[in-house]
Formats: C-alpha cells, structure tokens, sequence
C-alpha cells in the first residue's frame, strides 16, 4: 500500500526525523524507514532534543496549525533537506531564504496525494528550527506581527493560535518570572493561580491569566480570501462536511465555499470550528446554545439570513465574519491580554481619510459618511479646492472626529491637492474617498480587517453597486471581491504611507489619479486585494466626473448582477442624506 511520502522517504538523505505538528497521518507511515518521529506535543522543553539527522520534515494540517507550533519547534541540529508537509493545505508553502542561510540548492514544492510538500534542500546545512519557523513565518503573505508587542508566555498549556515564534513555553508560573531572562513575559496564560516575583526588566511581575476565554482564531490563515457569491451545493451539516479528527482546516473551509451554507449545533459542535468558518465568511445557520462566542457573534447567528438570496446570503457571511474578527481574532485577544496587563499592543492602525473636494454643495454629505464611520481610529484631512470649508460647519457634523482643514486654488493639480492633503494627515494608513458617494458606516474597519488578513499594500472595494441619478436607478454588478486584483474604485483606496511616499506619492497630474496610483503599485511589485463590496456605493449623475464613462456603460447587460428603481443600497448602507 502506497503512501502520500514514499517519494520523500526514498529520496530524502537518511536518517530522517519527522516531527508532528498535530497530524493523525503519519502513523501509517512504515515503521521500518530510516528514521524516527517526534511529536511536538510531547517535547520536554527542559531536555535536549537528539541531533545528527541529514533530513527533517514537519507534518501540519494546515498553515494555522503550522504557525501555531513555531513556537514549539525545538532546536534538531543542522542539515541540508527540510520540508514541511501540510495534509490539509489548500496550496503549496514556498520559501524565501534568510540571507544568513547557506544557498538554497532547490525548492520542489508539489501536490500529494494528500496535501502538498514543500521540501528546500541547501548547499552547506542550516538550522533546521530557524527553516521551519521562516516557514511558518512566510506561510501568509506580507509582513506579520501577530504578537503585536505583548510577550506572552505558556505555563503548562499550548500556545494559542497565530504565530508568535518568541512566545515562552515554561513548566510553572514561576519559571516565567525567571530574573535571569532578558526578555521577561508581559502576561503568563496559565492554569495555576501561582504569583512570579516582581522582575527588574519591566518593574512588576508578568500578569497571570487563567482564563484568557476561547482560542483565537488566526485570521490570516482563515478569512474571507476565495469567498464565492454562488454556490452549486446545498447547506451541509458541519459533521458532514468535517468528519474528520483535525476538524476545520483550509481544505475544509474550502469545501464549505461551494455550499450554500453550512449547519452549525453550537451545544455539540467544537466552538473553534465554528469560529474558524465564521471568520472565513462561510454563511452558518447555527441552533443549539454555544459556549464561550462572544454576544455580538451569537447575534450574527441568530439573525435570520436568506441564504436562497444571493445578497441577503453574502450579508449575512459579513456580518457574522465581522463579530467574529472583532472579539475572536488574533488581534482581538491579544488586544485583551494587553488591557489585563496595562501594556502596549499594536491593534488596527489609525487611519486618515482624504477628502478633496471642488464642490461646496457636497460638504454636508461627504462630512456625514466620515462622521458615522465606527469600529477605526479615523482622522479626516479636507482638501477644498477652489473655496474654503466653513470650520464652523466642519465641526458641526464631525463631532469628535479629529480634522485638518486645507484649501487650493481652483487651478491647482489634483494630484498636487492630494499629496498635501497626505503630508498633513497624521494616520498611519491613508484612505481617499469621493466626495459625492456612499459609505457603509463599517467602510474604514472591513478595509483595516482585509488590510491585516490579505496581507496587502493596497485594499480597496469594487464599484460593484452604482446609483444612477440621471435614470434614479441602483444597479448591482457582478464584479468578483474578496481577491487580489488589480481594479479597486478610487474611492476606496486605502494604502500605507509608507508605501505612497516609496512610490513618490500621488502623481501631479489633472486626472486619473487612482490609475496613476494603482498603476504605480503594481509596477513596484505591490499587492492589491480587493474585499467585499456592500459597504460602498458609487453615484453617477451624468456630469462632472474625472471617471468619464457613459452612463449606460454601467449597465450592460454581461456585468450586470442585478438592478432595482430608485435608490436600493444594501443593508450594510445607513445612508446620510
């Protein structure tokens, strides 16, 4: 009987080591290869792990389970073939080698029977520990920080999910508090109610919490990437479609894509299961009382959804996707963790929307879609062009939104506007928004959501629902979201300035200043994710567009989705008028 490592095993430098993340598979591995196993779950932190091994491969479910065990991946010795196996996976890890590693000789990374494997053979032997970990590290694209400056540490427990290859992994509360570590835990997540001794690095004693809540569920593994608005299967119960020992994986999860929805008991189903689908925007029709969700998660399932509707189906899958990355994510517990311990945690980055705008008789209406924005830290840097903003006004309708006034002269660039309106903004991410369009109130926040999950240097939303003035008629398009694509609506971008000071910021030109922007991005490598596209709405009044297009373009009948009279938001839309 054959099986999905027989190719590895009768190719890879003997002896080998297979270390297990999590994985039941492995045990129908023969017994008589040149090697042996260790399972993760079983190192002893304290005891030296036996070396001498020519080649090392990890065996994970998926990338969640690959990230979570890096911080349990001990010290194996140095050689010059490491792979990483991910029975679940949906698509195959590749690697880019640290500069302090010998030369990368190849990388084969292919499908399995099962799963797929990724093996990286090098020149002269490397840390195998420091190879599995940059696997992890570079299992999801862009730059990750999931720890986000708290220092966690575990006292007789896993690690929580996500990847924090620094956290600690001790034997007693007290060990934590060790005074020789240099590097001391802010928080201790333990079961023991045991005190460490107040330590000279950060003058208290590391918090201890035994009761941190539900796991995390790291989103940058499980998330909305891949949504499908149709489905050509019907609502599966979660033990059908997950019979299986690891539960929800990736494969799983894409599975439940081409369903419906998916059936969810909350008093029998394993809560963190149903959390890792929920953030993945699969559309759940939960019964049963569930312990542990957080109220606005438990809310977004009892909300009766038409899942026979493509819309009310997709609206559904946000909100409940939204609760979930507000209380049950990564981010969200780590943010818990720091509050206890009244340290810094870098949460969702301030945000600065830039408003330019030549037509006073907007003001009151694009002032109110940035006022109602909730769940962001957001600034508004207005750009008036050819008149100037009553400050008055301004304040009136912001509230306690911060701002920064500016004002041009009518012949000045449009891109000239932007770029000082940039200059002043004091937001980490910057967002420009079209003076004359709609915004759902979650508009900043589902950006900052897609902008940590994706990974991306750019985000944006798809002009996917338009109001034509002129016809009074609310057109749906049929534009894919939730993908990386190189086509957002300029008024929804939203970019790092890091990266728009890299690219020269916005180019002094009339017109076309997205395209100029987006344009610039992709020529430097960048990464544009488009996400959903419910929480915005593009109005066309037949006139007075930088974006000329004929109204009709918009409604032709290969991109269109649907159409209504009159002005037909979704329900994500509250609408200032």
């Amino acid at each position: 009987m054959t099986h999905p490592l027989d190719s590895f095993l009768a190719n890879a430098p003997t002896p080998i080591l297979i270390v297990t993340a999590d994985n039941p598979v492995v045990a129908a591995l023969p017994t008589g290869f040149d090697g042996s196993f260790l399972a993760l779950s079983q190192v002893d932190r304290g005891a030296p792990v036996k070396r001498g091994w020519k080649s090392i491969l990890l065996v994970a479910s998926d990338r969640a389970t690959l990230r979570q065990a890096a911080s349990v991946i001990p010290r194996l010795g140095q050689c010059r073939t490491v792979g990483v196996w991910l029975t679940e996976g949906t698509s195959p890890l590749v690697l880019h080698p640290r500069g302090e590693w010998a030369p990368l000789s190849s990388l084969n990374a292919r499908p399995l029977a099962r799963g797929f494997l990724t093996v990286a053979r090098f020149d002269d032997p490397v840390g195998a520990h420091a190879v599995l970990a940059e696997f992890a590290r570079q299992a999801v694209p862009g730059a990750d920080a999931t720890h986000g400056g708290v220092v966690v540490a575990y006292a007789g427990r896993p690690a929580a999910p996500g990847l924090d290859v620094r956290a600690l992994h001790v034997s007693s509360v007290e060990e934590a508090g060790d005074a020789d570590r240099d590097v001391p835990p802010d928080v201790v997540i333990s079961t023991s109610l045991d005190q460490p001794e107040t330590h000279h690095v950060i003058d208290r004693a590391p918090t201890v919490v035994t009761d941190p809540g539900l796991d995390p569920v790291d989103e940058l593994v499980f998330n909305p990437v891949g949504w499908r608005k149709d489905w050509d299967r019907p609502v599966i119960d979660l033990l059908k479609l997950a019979p299986g020992p690891a539960g929800v994986t990736e494969a799983i999860v894409d599975r439940a894509r081409g369903h419906q929805g998916v059936r969810v008991d909350l008093g029998r189903d394993d809560a963190n299961h149903v959390l890792r689908l929920a953030m993945a925007g699969v559309p759940l029709v939960a019964t049963g009382t569930g312990i542990g969700l957080s109220p606005a998660v438990i809310e977004a399932l009892s909300t009766t959804a038409d899942l026979a509707d493509p819309l009310s189906r997709e609206e559904h899958a946000l909100r409940l996707r939204r609760a979930t990355f507000a209380h049950h994510s990564t981010l969200a517990w780590r943010s818990g963790l720091a509050a206890r311990a009244g340290v810094r945690h870098a949460g969702l980055p301030a945000v600065s929307v830039l408003l330019a705008t030549m037509r006073p008789q907007q003001l009151d209406f694009a002032l109110g879609q940035v006022a109602a924005q909730r769940g962001a830290d957001v600034e508004l840097v207005l750009a008036t062009h050819g008149f100037a903003a009553d400050e008055e006004q301004v304040r009136a309708v912001l509230g306690a939104t911060p701002y920064v006034l500016l004002d041009f002269e009518k012949d000045a660039f449009f891109g000239d506007v932007l770029r000082a309106a940039a200059r002043a903004a004091s937001g980490e991410v910057l967002m420009k928004i079209d003076d004359d369009d709609w915004y759902s109130p979650h508009a900043v926040h589902d950006l900052l959501m897609a902008r940590r999950f994706s990974g991306a240097d750019v985000v944006g939303m798809p002009s996917e629902f338009v109001y034509l003035q002129q016809d009074d008629v609310t057109v749906r398009r049929n534009h894919p979201s939730e993908c990386f694509n190189r086509f957002i609506a300029g008024g929804t971008i939203m970019i790092d300035r890091g990266m728009l000071r890299a690219l020269g910021d916005f180019r002094r030109v009339r017109r076309f200043v997205d395209t100029q922007l987006l344009a610039g991005v992709e020529a430097a490598g960048g990464r544009i994710y488009r996400t959903h596209g419910l929480g915005y709405v593009l109005r066309r009044t037949g006139s007075g567009h930088t974006w000329a297009m004929d109204d009709d373009q918009f409604r032709r009948a290969e991109i269109t989705e649907t159409q209504w009279p009159g002005f037909h938001p979704g329900s994500e839309m509250r609408v200032a008028d």
